[in-house]
């Protein structure tokens, strides 16, 4: 008699469990991210779920900076499903453009505990020496913006796991802007666009995944 007393218990439609596809954290810009010589830029960030994030930014030549929070001792936390703009000092967009060309890196890394800034700080304010030293987390060249980023969210967090999203930006001159929109492109993708661009190693169609010990990103050119 166990068999029937088993069927019986056991529901005709298994009962199916909801799994979230939205990333653990996803970094955007205003304008698709395209932008010239004194463009103010703004930055958003979102996580899936309840955290603390820090969003780091390398321009076009290399020089990184801290976005948010404003100050190390700023709050880090964020609330999943809600979209923030990580804005300057006094309320303003995330970062003036100060490229005439090239292009920048923004990064947003997500933990479910605090970053450790205070070995960054300066009279309360961010310590530019602490955030270009070598000796502080930055890892090999500016040639490889996002590597140096993720060696400086190591030592922000050296004993956590943390995810992170890397997106580029590009800065454009109003001459090569032309030659790009003067061709019969954009092909569309995903709401995106293609055309030459001098600055980039290759073509990267949408995300692509990186798997490093410890941590867990995309990678992203927009």
């Amino acid at each position: 008699m166990l068999i029937p007393l088993l069927l019986l218990v056991t529901p005709a439609h298994p009962a199916t469990v909801a799994v979230s596809t939205d990333p653990p954290v996803r970094v955007s810009f205003n304008d698709d991210g395209k932008y010239g010589y004194g463009d103010k830029a703004r930055v958003f960030v979102q996580s899936a779920q309840d955290g603390y994030v820090v969003v780091l930014r390398s321009d076009a030549r290399g020089n990184v900076r801290v976005l948010s929070p404003v100050d190390p001792d700023d709050d880090q936390q964020i609330h999943g499903g809600k979209k923030y703009e990580a804005k300057g000092r006094g309320g303003r967009e995330a970062f003036v453009v100060e490229d005439t060309s090239g292009q920048g890196v923004v990064l947003a890394a997500w933990s479910r505990t605090p970053f450790e800034l205070t070995r960054f700080e300066r009279n309360a304010h961010w310590n530019a020496d602490s955030l270009g030293d070598s000796g502080g987390g930055l890892a090999s060249s500016a040639d490889d913006p996002e590597t140096r980023l993720l060696g400086l969210v190591d030592a922000m967090l050296p004993n956590g796991h943390y995810e992170y999203d890397a997106a580029t930006y590009l800065v454009y001159s109003p001459r090569l802007a032309r030659g790009l929109y003067a061709y019969p492109y954009p092909y569309a993708w995903n709401g995106g666009w293609w055309g030459y661009d001098p600055w980039w190693g290759g073509p990267s169609f949408g995300a692509r995944v990186v798997f490093v010990p410890g941590r867990f990103g995309f990678r992203r050119h927009w």
